[in-house]
């Protein structure tokens, strides 16, 4: 499971459908450059502790139907993930209400920010904001989306 202390997770965006304020997107997709929520230079692991909590947010993508672009990507190491998708956001969720009470494989203890999502999807409340992409899927139409996993490993 990557650690957002022991990888760099970095979401492949410079935009936001909320603020470090905000749970529920209001329509406005937000410049990043300059706060917390600006990734190109820095990975989420050097910013968690500028946002109250943790990361739970949707940060959107240029993304278009049927083109795949980079999402995000974690980095150790030894190994890499990135992570392309079509979907207009990518959501990241950095365990923040983990608190040391789940177990996993060997009895290892997760705390708080022990872990990361990173979940390729909609925008939260796209039903409910006009202009945000369209979620609600007719009885004759057919949902596809893509997300591609890469992986890399080097001994």
């Amino acid at each position: 499971t990557p650690s957002t202390t022991s990888s760099t997770t970095t979401p492949s965006t410079n935009s936001s459908t909320t603020t470090p304020s905000t749970i529920l997107p209001t329509g406005e997709i937000i410049d990043c450059k300059g706060t917390a929520f600006e990734f190109r230079d820095t990975p989420i692991c050097d910013k968690i502790s500028d946002v109250k909590g943790g990361f739970d947010h949707t940060f959107a993508l240029l993304s278009r139907d049927g083109w795949q672009v980079p999402a995000a990507e974690i980095a150790s190491d030894k190994r890499r993930v990135k992570i392309h998708t079509d979907q207009p956001g990518i959501h990241v969720y950095t365990g923040n209400y983990l608190d040391g009470t789940a177990q996993g494989k060997g009895g290892k203890v997760y705390g708080k920010h022990s872990g990361v999502a990173l979940e390729a999807q909609n925008f939260p409340n796209a039903v409910n904001v006009k202009g945000f992409p369209d979620c609600i899927l007719q009885p004759d139409q057919e949902y596809k989306r893509n997300i591609t996993f890469s992986f890399e490993y080097s001994p």
